[in-house]
C-alpha cells in the first residue's frame, strides 16, 4: 500500500512553486500604481497560485471519483492559511475533514 501524502502540504507546495515560476518569468506585467489596486491585484495571483496548486494536487489521487471533493476542501484550507497563517489546529482540522471524506490520503 503506498504511503499516503498530505495533500494540503502538496497544493501548498504546487502554489508556491507556481507563484515562484510567474514572478521569475520575464512576462513583461505592470504592477498597479495605487496602493489599494496593489493590494488587490495581489490577492487575485495569490488565489490564482492557489488555484493551480489545489489543481495539482488532486491529480496525485488515483481515484478521479475523489478529485472534485479534495479540490473544494483545498482550496478552503489554502485560503484559511493566506487569511490566518498555518497552524497546526488548521490543518488538523482540514486533514481530519480530508480523511473522513476521501479517506486517508
Amino acid at each position: 500500500m503506498p504511503e499516503p501524502i498530505n495533500l494540503i502540504e502538496k497544493a501548498l507546495q504546487f502554489a508556491r512553486e507556481a507563484r515562484i515560476e510567474f514572478e521569475t518569468s520575464n512576462l513583461g506585467i505592470r504592477e498597479p500604481l495605487y496602493p489599494k489596486a496593489r493590494r488587490e491585484h495581489l490577492y487575485l495571483r495569490m488565489r490564482e497560485y492557489i488555484n493551480v496548486g489545489c489543481r495539482r494536487a488532486v491529480k496525485l489521487l488515483p481515484e478521479t471519483w475523489k478529485r472534485s471533493i479534495a479540490y473544494s476542501i483545498l482550496m478552503q484550507a489554502c485560503i484559511d492559511i493566506f487569511h490566518y497563517k498555518k497552524t497546526d489546529t488548521l490543518l488538523a482540522v482540514y486533514n481530519k475533514i480530508l480523511d473522513q471524506l476521501i479517506g486517508t490520503h
